[in-house]
């Protein structure tokens, strides 16, 4: 779900996202930044993030990252804690590129037309004028000229990542014997004992639909090309990163460092502390959980697991991860039991995602009925989406197409059940 955080050349992530300040912020931004609904230890908030070779990186550089990030709907309680862990390795290594830079002595230009380019492309994906952009930048206490600013700084700093992680990871090469592998891999098909027996007549249509090797060499050598360079950007980042002296200051991000790093010993003792805080987040537990099991302490993360659903017996993500657990140590009873009571407390009778989890882990669970009954809820309720979508159409006049939400449940409802794939595998 944070793959925009190191996709292609992972330049994207250090863009400053300028529409942001016409479209006015997104969904749940609060729920990234307050002290509740997201793992946020009471009463922490440095104003240093973190540290990075002795360079800093502060809370409103931090925040404002978190901002431009952030999805157009509000995360789980699960999800935003790796998201904020993300946007600041986001930082880091952005800070450590720049360091580079500088080592390397890159210089970049901005020209004016680079500038009005990407100013217009607000203009044209706002679909406002310059007044109107002019007015909207006045109430957030900002001119066209300071944007105009903004863009060409964003692009010089755009520009000198690109050329510093050019020169630091170096020229990638595809060999003719790389695109002949990837070709024979995705369209040769290897001949079983009952293709031995079809007829020439056969064979020569099977080939015949196939590409040749020249229409598709340059589209295999660009494939190769990105994924080796993707891989030789991820090595050199880790490299730069083993090498650095990183200190992260805020307690649940560094506690999550520690737990994605391994030093399951601390994780431990950061985790513990935050479950004996008041008002803590049921998410700490699981946590909490997952550092035992890098500990291969198992009935310590079990015991965390029981612990937080005590305390929050409610949350149908800690339920789910302790199902997950029991599941993974072979307690399959036990897990079904943890699932038996998400689906007797279901919230609403509209809780779709909670439905086609329960049919998803049901399944792998080998509880068929149990699966069955859970997809023919999440069924019933896309059903009921769509009507609703239908009648108001019907009372708008409207001819736009159904909300592509509906159409994506009706989609996902199609697929083979995690069981059923395995044995066709």
């Amino acid at each position: 779900m944070f793959d925009t955080l190191r996709n292609n050349s992972r330049i994207i992530v250090y863009l400053v996202v300028i529409a942001f300040v016409i479209s006015g912020g997104f969904m749940g931004y609060g729920a990234y930044l307050n002290n509740r609904g997201g793992g946020q230890a009471p009463n922490q908030g440095p104003a240093v993030i973190a540290e990075v070779n002795g360079m800093e990186i502060s809370q409103q550089e931090y925040y404002s990252m978190l901002q431009q990030q952030a999805p157009n709907s509000s995360l789980s309680s699960s999800q935003i804690i790796p998201f904020r862990y993300q946007v600041l390795e986001a930082l880091i290594e952005r800070k450590l590129i720049l360091a580079k830079a500088e080592e390397f002595d890159i210089q970049v230009e901005v020209s004016d037309s680079e500038v009005d380019e990407n100013y217009n492309n607000i203009l044209e994906q706002n679909e406002i004028t310059d007044q109107e952009l002019a007015e909207t930048l006045a109430e957030q206490g900002s001119t066209i000229g300071e944007l105009r600013e903004n863009i060409k700084d964003s692009l010089q700093n755009t520009k000198t990542l690109t050329e510093a992680i050019n020169q630091g990871v170096g020229k990638v090469e595809v060999s003719d014997q790389e695109i002949q592998k990837l070709y024979n891999q995705r369209y040769l098909k290897v001949e079983t004992e009952s293709k031995k027996t079809e007829t020439e007549n056969s064979k020569q249509k099977e080939s015949d639909s196939e590409p040749k090797l020249e229409e598709v060499s340059s589209d295999l050598k660009t494939e190769i090309k990105n994924k080796k360079r993707n891989e030789a950007i991820n090595n050199w980042l880790k490299e730069l990163k083993t090498d650095a002296q990183i200190k992260i200051n805020q307690p649940v991000l560094k506690a999550y460092h520690d737990l994605e790093n391994e030093n399951y010993e601390q994780a431990v003792k950061q985790f513990s502390d935050f479950v004996e805080q008041e008002n803590t987040d049921p998410i700490f537990y699981s946590y909490l959980a997952a550092a035992y099991q890098g500990q291969n302490n198992y009935d310590r993360a079990e015991t965390a697991y029981e612990n937080g659903l005590n305390d929050f017996p409610d949350n149908k993500d800690l339920r789910f991860k302790f199902a997950e657990f029991l599941a993974e140590q072979d307690k399959n009873e036990a897990a079904v039991k943890q699932l038996d009571e998400i689906s007797a407390n279901v919230e609403s009778s509209s809780d779709f995602m909670t439905y086609y989890k329960l049919f998803i882990m049901y399944s792998r669970l080998g509880a068929e009925e149990k699966a069955e009954i859970s997809m023919e809820k999440a069924r019933e309720i896309s059903a009921q989406v769509e009507q609703n979508q239908q009648n108001s159409e019907i009372e708008t006049d409207s001819t736009s197409p159904v909300d592509q939400d509906s159409e994506t449940m009706e989609e996902d409802l199609e697929i083979e059940t995690p069981l059923e794939t395995e044995n066709s595998n």
